[in-house]
């Protein structure tokens, strides 16, 4: 009977080419196809990084064999760079499960603005109760469609910059008051053929941001500015951003650091979103810590009284100061756009935060569009029956939770808005174009 002899070559050359079987055998059970079936719906969310995934696992692993195949030939050069091999693939695949498991979030690292959106990426709108439906972003980095840099002739172009608000928290572009604007333009205005609202809005963004978004997207010759202020933007800085003292870190999954080398290793890597999310513990007890300082509510009551709030007004006033020059030096007219809180439209006694913004508008010869009566009017239908339950002693609170109903018509929550709140916003935004001579509607 013939006896087999394995040599220490055969064993070592083997050893690689199974790793490298098993790799591959790893990319087959990760990937987007079985992903649609373990994930369903979800599975867009994870896309990109389960297709990452198996073509890594493909290269590395058929690498791996040949190597292995190599080494068992006899002596080359292929010996150490087969374990050198052997470590830095195990060491990359290992990333690029940890990555599939977490997914990448819908915004990548930008040293300047702290994060923007992942250009042409898809998202669904689970964290919305919609998994079924997806946010879409162009090449732009917009929540929008896709569009020339260069203005045809004939198009009125608006420019839309703001937070989640304004971006569509919730909805889907079809949905935006940007579309909406679009839809309205086009049925209605005579005067240009074609309409864009380019939706630039990004979560969580604050006035410094969008003063860089504003200068970064000069380029696509806006004829006007809107620029959308949700409440949050005077006290969200000083919980997240460091450089006014927050943690850094937001829901937004992305850290701010030093460099952009250090930001791509702790956003884009999967060891380094494993190392952030174990880091994010602490810091999401220090952010809850700063936004009870910095709440929302306190700001609308204390925004003239106390110092920390008029600091923070200091700072954001500063702020639009400097992104109402940076449009007019460009000889564009620029218009403020207030959305309010649901809890400021009973109470105009919390309504100070809109003054102090209509004021500085006024300083800088900006115009205003306030959406809080508007949509107070669509939430609260019934002014007789408002008045009977004031009469009855109710407080705003019970009246609020008797017209809970309606408010969910108009906002997915405190301040985001669903379809039906969007469709306002754009219904003001197109008669303040026409009552401004910006457009011009059939007679």
């Amino acid at each position: 009977m013939a006896t087999i002899t394995l040599t220490s070559r055969d064993l070592g050359g083997g050893f690689v080419t199974l790793v490298g079987v098993g790799v591959i055998l790893s990319g087959l059970l990760i990937n987007p196809v079985v992903g649609g079936i373990t994930k369903g719906p979800l599975v867009v969310d994870f896309a990109d990084v389960l297709a990452t995934y198996f073509w890594w696992s493909m290269a590395v692993g058929v690498g791996l064999v040949l190597f292995g195949r190599r080494v068992r030939r006899g002596p080359s050069r292929a010996d150490g760079f087969a374990v050198l091999a052997v470590m830095v693939g195990g060491l990359l695949m290992l990333d690029r499960f940890l990555l599939a498991r977490q997914g990448l979030p819908l915004w990548k690292y930008d040293a300047q603005v702290r994060y923007r959106h992942r250009e042409g990426t898809t998202r669904t709108l689970a964290g919305a109760n919609r998994p079924t439906d997806h946010v879409v972003i162009d090449r732009w980095g917009f929540h929008d469609t896709d569009f020339p840099v260069e203005k045809p002739a004939g198009e009125f172009r608006a420019l839309m910059l703001g937070d989640s608000v304004t971006m569509g928290f919730g909805v889907t572009y079809a949905e935006t008051f940007s579309k909406h604007l679009e839809d309205l333009l086009d049925a209605g205005d005579t005067r240009f053929a074609t309409h864009n609202a380019i939706n630039t809005g990004v979560h969580g963004y604050s006035t410094f941001q969008e003063k860089v978004v504003l200068e970064r997207t000069l380029v696509f010759s806006p004829d006007i500015i809107f620029v959308g202020f949700c409440m949050n933007d005077v006290t969200e800085p000083f919980v997240v951003d460091a450089e006014y003292g927050g943690v850094g870190l937001d829901y937004h999954g992305v850290s701010q650091t030093p460099n952009p080398v250090v930001g791509w290793l702790m956003n884009e890597t999967g060891i380094g979103r494993t190392l952030q999310a174990a880091a994010a513990r602490g810091k999401t007890r220090e952010a809850e810590a700063r936004q009870e300082i910095y709440n929302v509510l306190t700001m609308t009551q204390e925004s003239r009284t106390s110092p920390k709030m008029q600091e923070a007004w200091r700072i954001l006033l500063a702020q639009m100061g400097e992104l109402y020059g940076a449009a007019k030096a460009k000889n564009i007219p620029v218009v403020l756009v207030i959305f309010p809180y649901t809890f400021q439209l009973l109470e105009p006694s919390l309504r100070e935060p809109q003054t102090i913004l209509i004021e500085h508008a006024a300083e800088h010869g900006v115009d205003v569009i306030d959406t809080t009566d508007a949509l107070a009017k669509a939430v609260f239908d019934d002014p007789q029956l408002i008045a009977y339950l004031r009469g009855k002693g109710k407080p705003t609170e019970e009246i609020l939770a008797y017209h809970e109903h309606r408010s969910k018509a108009y906002f997915f929550d405190h301040d985001h808005f669903t379809e039906a709140g969007h469709a306002i916003v754009a219904q003001l935004l197109y008669d303040y174009l026409v009552a401004h001579d910006h457009v011009a509607p059939a007679e």
